[in-house]
């Protein structure tokens, strides 16, 4: 694997995969230092990497490096091909939000994607996930989780319609692929909102997705809805700018008192 060929296979923008070029010619030789760093301390290394006035756009460059390395990792783990693409498109995806929101391409998303570089979170179909721990003890129904077990969580990227039967699907690999791993899925998303059953159609995939969850506790002070319905959260719902039929009604529900949180959901499969 090297850099054209995933750069071609996620689909990263000419001028994003110029600009990995560009950092791999300027430090390229300053890598593997660089990887070691990460390896052994990876807090402190992204840490005094954001001390740099261009750190976005490096770490745009190092991200596609760290991915082309960890492709030999994927070869030894026998993980399909369609797999490591579909897990590193997550590069051009954070590449292009940072793309519309600054108007140049660059990576803000360090913390997530550090979890794809080493191997703690896959892409399988629709979704993503990725083994945790339990922070806590969980009781939900008649069942009880403690603190420590180990659950797959579950995350959502953007850029394609949530089909609910892609959902299930995704759901059916990853019982598959996390051998080892009990059946247990949980998330925490704006997604899981029961709010959102003002503002959407019962029909729509947003709450066929949700009704496959139990919500066991919201999180109110989120305000990541008003982030992925808007592009960026405003203190007045009046500021909000309205091209889609979901933001209209959401600005409408927002600008009429309502509230737009998270929610924290679990599935327990048989």
């Amino acid at each position: 694997m090297d850099r054209a060929t995933l750069g071609a296979a996620i689909g990263l923008h000419p001028d994003a995969a110029a600009l990995v070029e560009k950092y791999e010619r300027l430090e390229g030789d300053d890598f593997p230092a660089r990887k070691a760093y990460f390896l052994q301390d990876r807090e402190a290394m992204l840490t005094s990497v954001r001390q740099r006035t261009d750190y976005r756009p490096f770490l745009l460059y190092f991200f596609m490096r760290m991915a082309v390395d960890a492709y030999d990792e994927y070869r030894l783990r026998e993980i399909p091909d369609e797999v490591y693409i579909d897990t590193f498109s997550d590069i051009r995806i954070w590449s292009e939000v940072f793309k519309t929101t600054y108007g140049e391409y660059g990576i803000e998303e360090s913390g997530w994607l550090q979890e794809h570089v080493r191997l703690a979170l896959f892409r399988l179909g629709r979704l993503q996930f990725q083994p945790i721990a339990l922070d806590r003890d969980l009781s939900v129904g008649d069942r009880k989780f403690a603190k420590g077990d180990l659950v797959l969580n579950v995350h959502i990227p953007a850029g394609e319609p949530l089909d609910p039967e892609a959902a299930l699907a995704s759901f059916a690999r990853a019982r598959a692929f996390f051998r080892g791993v009990p059946p247990v899925f949980v998330c925490h998303s704006w997604l899981l909102y029961p709010g959102l059953g003002q503002v959407l159609d019962p029909s729509s995939n947003i709450m066929q997705f949700q009704r496959l969850f139990e919500i066991y506790e919201l999180d109110e002070a989120s305000r990541q809805a008003e982030e992925r319905i808007f592009g960026a959260k405003q203190d007045d719902p009046a500021a909000y700018d309205t091209n889609t039929g979901l933001q209209r009604r959401a600005k409408a529900f927002l600008e009429a008192g309502g509230k737009l949180g998270a929610g924290l959901g679990i599935i327990v499969s048989q």
